[in-house]
């Protein structure tokens, strides 16, 4: 910090950009882009001009709430913890350790990905749920069981190719998994001066895509189909890389004999795309080298977005562009503790018999555990940072689920439409009110970055991490907690990578690796049961899924399209999230919804003209499971007969339609229990 000028990085989103906030002697606020962080080199987005009213505004939650039969009540620290721990007690007394469920959202800061995770393993309970089975845990379970590690990052500076696969960058303005590649911002454009081709694959003329040299129009959720199929070319015509496989894989013979049906003939009327355009994307990708893959969230929501991902992890190692420069690769990370620090046992999760192959509870397990009224089900449920009746599919039978809880506890820092349904409501800190960190990874070697407080809490809103302490300490639960604030916290999760938090607050940004090391399999394998990278996964075997990835159906709706159209559902819905806003969040701020103020459907001339619906109608659409107004937009950028939702409202604070009413709920994916909330059958009439 110098003078009234602080360096910190915004948590707004994934991102986690570097930012300059600066403070006038009258207690304004602006805030600009840091030039010497490497994520963004001085960019910013839209997103960063909201700090300021995320901050003050009048929507924020400032003091602890309770329900009472005639609605919440404003009640102190010391009423709302010791109801917390008395109802907490109680219910681990009569059900046991394994009733209590943590739900948590996507982690765009550490806060949120840690708040409560301690606690929970103090509890007992393994059961950790949240946004998971829609976003990147699909895909990361999908590359564990190929490579035995994390996603391997695309390497944008040397590559010569990038699929841009399901995946919107410059939307989302989220090129890798934390990766910080010298100003991401810059990335498109430092590809198209070195002549680097890029290719969209997506059923979406996307902002990336209109910058792509090619794109693939392919139907939503037939990935499966696609990848198998370039498997199938590279193969047949011996464009894998033969040392490669021979050295470093394990399981080509049944890879091949599996795919031998795989033929671009059978994907083109399951994918939409032309024989003649699989067989060259396949060669394309095969002989350019390097080349690189970047996936993204549009392969999760679907019921087979893990086998998808398994086909993209399978042809980055056919082609031997893995962990090589230029193609995908495992950037250096720093090193951090594991939470929480008390083994756990993960047996005993939540249906862990249905999803053992999956890091934590799939909230779909959660879901029908509750409507089932099993008698393991869970009983109590910590909410932190997280939206489940918005984010989740079929929101009717979300919420009927959770009211079977004996008692919810909700910790945010607005009120959304989960908090609605709580028994007890505890104000947040934001991210710019308190101390955190990021871990970044990058070829110049993984870094760590400090998140500085830049005003005082908001009214009696507290950081989450003293507020656990504090829970912790009231049910006997913190002798062996390894930390009891915020900047304890930090001091431990970095330990093993050698920082310290005075370190990062007298430097804000800390390298914590060597460089990048290309190759590493050919001194330390993969970490996988074989050592190798496994184009046949035992582990699937072993668990009953499909050793190698097979197609099956995105949504079991849309099996028979004539049949949906006599039901009087002839569409097909998607949706999409626009870049401004973060998931459910911050469509309450002014600064961000003035050019944006509420949700779109996105509806091609051809399918709007048939039903009489102009620019700005107001339609309504219809699903087998609910339906919702909004106001209709014209777009070629989408093909008769598919259409999508902007995504992401319908808070107290916005009062707008929420998509996944009308999503199917009862059919997913048996590895993650990712459900379909990106394609579903629907009719739109003018309101």
């Amino acid at each position: 910090m110098e003078g009234n000028i602080f360096r910190t990085i915004c948590q707004s989103c994934h991102t986690n950009c570097g930012i300059l906030v600066h403070r006038d002697p009258e207690g304004s606020i602006s805030v600009e882009g840091d030039p010497n962080h490497p994520m963004n080199r001085g960019h910013c987005c839209v997103k960063t001009s909201a700090i300021p009213e995320i901050i003050r505004s009048k929507d924020r939650l400032q003091y602890p709430l309770r329900r009472t039969p005639t609605g919440f009540k404003r009640i102190t620290w010391d009423e709302a913890l010791s109801f917390a721990a008395e109802k907490l007690g109680e219910i681990r007394s009569k059900f046991g350790p394994l009733s209590l469920l943590r739900c948590i959202g996507a982690p765009v800061s550490y806060q949120c990905r840690d708040g409560f995770r301690q606690f929970l393993g103090e509890y007992g309970s393994p059961n950790t749920t949240g946004a998971a089975n829609l976003c990147m845990v699909p895909r990361m379970t999908a590359f564990r069981a190929v490579t035995g590690g994390m996603r391997a990052e695309p390497d944008y500076d040397q590559t010569r190719l990038v699929l841009f696969w399901g995946t919107n960058p410059l939307a989302s303005e989220r090129f890798g998994s934390y990766s910080a590649y010298n100003g991401f911002n810059r990335i498109i454009g430092r590809l198209k001066e070195r002549g680097v081709k890029i290719i969209g694959i997506d059923p979406f003329r996307t902002k990336t895509v209109r910058l792509a040299d090619e794109w693939l129009q392919i139907q939503p959720g037939s990935d499966v189909a696609l990848g198998l199929a370039m498997i199938h070319v590279i193969i047949k015509n011996s464009l894998y890389d033969k040392d490669f496989v021979a050295s470093y894989t394990t399981g080509f013979e049944e890879l091949a004999a599996h795919v031998q049906s795989c033929s671009p003939s059978w994907a083109e009327p399951l994918t939409g795309i032309s024989r003649g355009t699989i067989e060259d994307l396949a060669r394309t990708y095969a002989t350019t080298k390097p080349a690189a893959i970047y996936e993204g969230n549009g392969l999760d929501m679907y019921a087979n977005g893990v086998e998808s991902v398994r086909t993209v992890a399978i042809l980055i190692g056919l082609t031997g562009n893995l962990d090589v420069p230029g193609g995908n690769v495992f950037l250096p990370f720093a090193s951090q503790s594991p939470l929480p620090t008390k083994p756990t046992p993960m047996e005993k999760r939540v249906w862990y018999d249905k999803f053992p192959l999956f890091p934590e509870v799939p909230f779909t397990a959660v879901k029908e555990s509750l409507l089932k009224d099993e008698y393991q089900r869970p009983r109590a449920m910590i909410v932190h940072h997280s939206n489940p009746v918005l984010v989740q599919a079929n929101e009717a039978r979300t919420r009927e689920a959770l009211r079977k809880l004996d008692f919810i506890m909700v910790t945010d820092i607005f009120p959304t439409s989960t908090s609605e349904i709580a028994d007890l409501i505890l104000p947040m800190t934001s991210d710019f009110e308190c101390y955190g960190y990021r871990a970044y990874s990058s070829t110049e070697g993984g870094f760590l970055a400090l998140a500085r407080p830049v005003e005082k809490p908001a009214g009696e809103s507290r950081p989450v991490f003293e507020v656990e302490y504090e829970l912790a300490e009231r049910m006997g639960f913190h002798q062996d907690y390894p930390f009891h604030g915020t900047t304890s916290w930090i001091d431990f999760m970095i330990k093993p990578s050698g920082v310290t938090f005075k370190q990062l607050d007298e430097e804000q940004i800390v390298y914590a690796t060597p460089p990048v090391q290309y190759r590493k399999h050919v001194e330390k394998g993969f970490s996988t049961p074989s050592g190798k990278l496994e184009f046949f996964s035992r582990i699937f075997a072993e668990k009953g899924h499909s050793p190698i990835p097979a197609y099956a159906d995105s949504a079991d709706e849309i099996r028979d399209r004539r049949a949906l159209s006599n039901k009087g559902f002839p569409l097909l819905g998607s949706s999409r999230r626009p870049g401004r806003f973060v998931h459910t969040r911050f469509k309450n701020l002014k600064s961000l919804s003035k050019s944006y103020p509420e949700p779109l459907a996105w509806i091609h001339p051809q399918d709007a003209a048939e039903r009489g619906i102009r620019e700005a109608d107001t339609v309504e659409i219809t699903s087998p499971y609910g339906k919702i107004a909004i106001k209709a937009t014209l777009t070629e950028d989408t093909s008769p007969g598919l259409f999508w939702i902007d995504f992401g409202w319908g808070n107290p604070t916005d009062g707008k339609a929420n998509i996944n009413v009308l999503v199917n709920d009862q059919f997913f994916d048996p590895v993650s229990g990712g459900t379909a909330n990106r394609i579903f059958p629907c009719e739109i009439r003018k309101a």
